[in-house]
């Protein structure tokens, strides 16, 4: 399957990215998940490819699966597995970020859901 590929942000809506993703790999999920959300409704407003919006939504569904996976809720980790993933399968890298890699990680969480043996703020957003 060939992968994605990202058009360049503007200076606002690449901010909001990286806010959320320095957010992110401090392991405050919630507030990346906010920030991201800005960013989504930016995409939509201004019509961006229906690629890089549903990207940015499997981005904040990552960022709420690690959240539930912190409150050790097993159905809601699984609930977001299953919405992230056809949103980010056609990805490898996007605005820097080794979406790809990110999957295979998050992955490791969904599975382990119920188990809970990894701590969730070990994962940062893998860089390109």
């Amino acid at each position: 399957m060939p992968s994605h590929s990202a058009q360049p942000l503007s200076n606002e809506e690449a901010a909001l990215l990286e806010e959320g993703v320095e957010l992110f790999d401090a392991g405050k999920f919630w507030h990346a998940h906010e920030s991201w959300e800005d960013l989504w409704n930016d995409l939509k407003r201004r019509a961006a490819p229906i690629e890089e919006i549903l990207l940015v939504q499997g981005l904040i569904q990552t960022a709420a699966l690690l959240l539930h996976y912190e409150r050790h809720n097993e159905v809601g980790v699984r609930k977001q597995w299953a919405k992230l993933t056809p949103k980010l399968s056609g990805w490898t890298l996007a605005w820097g970020i080794d979406v790809a890699r990110h999957v295979e990680v998050i992955e490791g969480y969904a599975s382990d859901a119920g188990v809970w043996t990894l701590i969730a703020n070990d994962h940062r957003l893998p860089r390109a």
